[in-house]
């Protein structure tokens, strides 16, 4: 069985190793090729660079054109309330319309990397099939738990105004001037709920949310100087949304 070694919890799970040994990273901003993120090469015949991941024909969901199971389990923390008195949401991978749960159809540790909808004119055979991932922790995030783990699908104060988000609404104690007004301006990525279960990028006052690539970016990584696709430092990534 193929393994390929991932990183388990963080805000998007993310990679810790390189996939296909001697490939070198690439420069930051210089896209995916050559990153963690890059699955060109896989398989016989080989994948290409997009299309592991999204598909133009018989997709997982129309969103993104995802090209992979989704993970069946309900997402939760351990905390009730922060404290600033937002609850934790909780969400299911396999329905919510959110970016992460695209990300934890790879990163949660329970669904093979190569589990996809379509490959080579069906679905994928092995070794590619059973392509799977360890990680540390593992077997938190296979229940569902991303207990200790900062969260997402959660509201954030865009334009110092609380808003509603993943049916979760801000606290009454929270204390905006806490909260950058637009950290987009910083390179963070916002997200949109409507009220309907339709989440779009892009913030809106009193809709706004985060999401696991509102701090990563799966496309374009190391974007500054980590590997981690983060879109900042580590050191400094979360004065980008947070005043302290």
């Amino acid at each position: 069985m193929t393994q390929i070694v991932r990183g388990a919890l963080g805000l998007l799970l993310v990679c810790v190793a390189p996939l296909f040994p001697g490939v070198s990273a690439a420069a930051p901003g210089d896209g995916i090729v050559g990153t963690a993120h890059d699955f060109s090469g896989l398989g016989n015949p080989p994948t290409g660079l997009c299309t592991f991941c999204h598909t133009p024909h018989r997709a997982q969901t129309q969103d993104l054109l995802w090209n992979h199971q989704l993970s069946a389990n309900t997402f939760s923390w351990d905390s009730v309330q922060t404290i600033a008195g937002t609850t934790y949401p909780t969400f299911q991978g396999d329905t919510y319309r959110g970016a992460s749960a695209k990300c934890l159809s790879c990163h949660d540790g329970s669904v093979a990397v190569g589990e996809l909808m379509w490959w080579n004119g069906g679905t994928p055979a092995a070794p590619l099939l059973n392509t799977t991932i360890t990680g540390i922790n593992q077997s938190a995030t296979v229940t569902g738990s991303l207990g200790n783990s900062h969260p997402v699908a959660m509201p954030y104060p865009f334009n110092n105004t609380p808003s509603t988000y993943n049916t979760v609404t801000n606290g009454a104690n929270l204390v905006v001037t806490d909260w950058v007004a637009d950290p987009t301006v910083l390179g963070i990525q916002l997200y949109r709920d409507d009220g309907s279960g339709n989440i779009t990028k892009g913030p809106a006052v009193g809709q706004a949310g985060i999401e696991c690539s509102s701090c990563h970016d799966p496309h374009n990584g190391p974007t500054v100087e980590d590997v981690m696709f983060l879109r900042g430092t580590a050191f400094g990534i979360c004065s980008k949304c947070h005043i302290k």
